[in-house]
């Protein structure tokens, strides 16, 4: 089953603008809005750690959109870069890592040791998504099968943090980042083999 963004299809830079036109206008370069979306997340983990948890909220929301449209100011305003792609995925695993970090703390630090252990595990296997995306792709055209891709785990976490329903989110995200985890080890496995065999991408797109 295809994540939400291939989903989709198509422009999505255009659907992004449509539904945020004024991006296109913000005073920020790409980089500076990635660099935000990251101190957004350090301040949503601290505020997960500190039990407060709208202003966590908050800051995952304003995080999760900085994550959404630096690439398409980027691609918009002709800034779109191999390093800044770089730079960008790099920093998206590390804002991961801030927020689920928070909620572990918080969890440990109230004795909630199942939400800790939740936070740890979603942690884990969002890495995991992200690595075997990044890895298979060094040889393929694309890899990004699976329901839980990053866009999908910013929006049931802010919805748990949201509702108050934080830990079944995160349980949620914790088998559904799974899920999608080991569908793209399989697919990838089948895919690079077939490429080693045939000398062919499957993954690329037609000529």
């Amino acid at each position: 089953m295809p994540s939400l963004k291939r989903w989709l299809g198509g422009d999505t830079d255009a659907l992004v603008l449509r539904i945020f036109p004024f991006a296109a206008h913000v005073p920020l370069s790409p980089d500076a809005l990635t660099l935000l979306g990251v101190v957004c997340s350090a301040g949503a983990g601290a505020a997960f750690w500190l039990d407060r948890r709208l202003t966590g909220a908050g800051l995952l929301a304003l995080a999760g959109w900085c994550d959404l449209v630096d690439g398409v100011v980027a691609r918009r305003r002709g800034r779109a870069t191999l390093a800044g792609g770089f730079t960008d995925s790099s920093l998206d695993r590390l804002a991961d890592m801030l927020v689920f970090g928070g909620i572990a703390l918080g969890g440990a630090a109230r004795g909630r040791i199942f939400l800790c252990f939740l936070a740890l595990w979603a942690a884990t296997a969002a890495v995991l998504v992200s690595y075997t995306r990044a890895r298979a792709e060094v040889h393929l055209h694309r890899l990004d099968q699976g329901v839980f891709g990053r866009f999908e785990r910013f929006a049931v976490l802010l919805a748990g943090a949201l509702t108050g329903w934080l830990e079944p989110a995160l349980g949620l995200l914790a088998l559904g980042t799974s899920v999608t985890a080991i569908g793209r080890l399989r697919a990838g496995r089948r895919l690079l083999a077939q490429l080693e065999r045939t000398g062919i991408d499957p993954t690329a797109p037609p000529p």
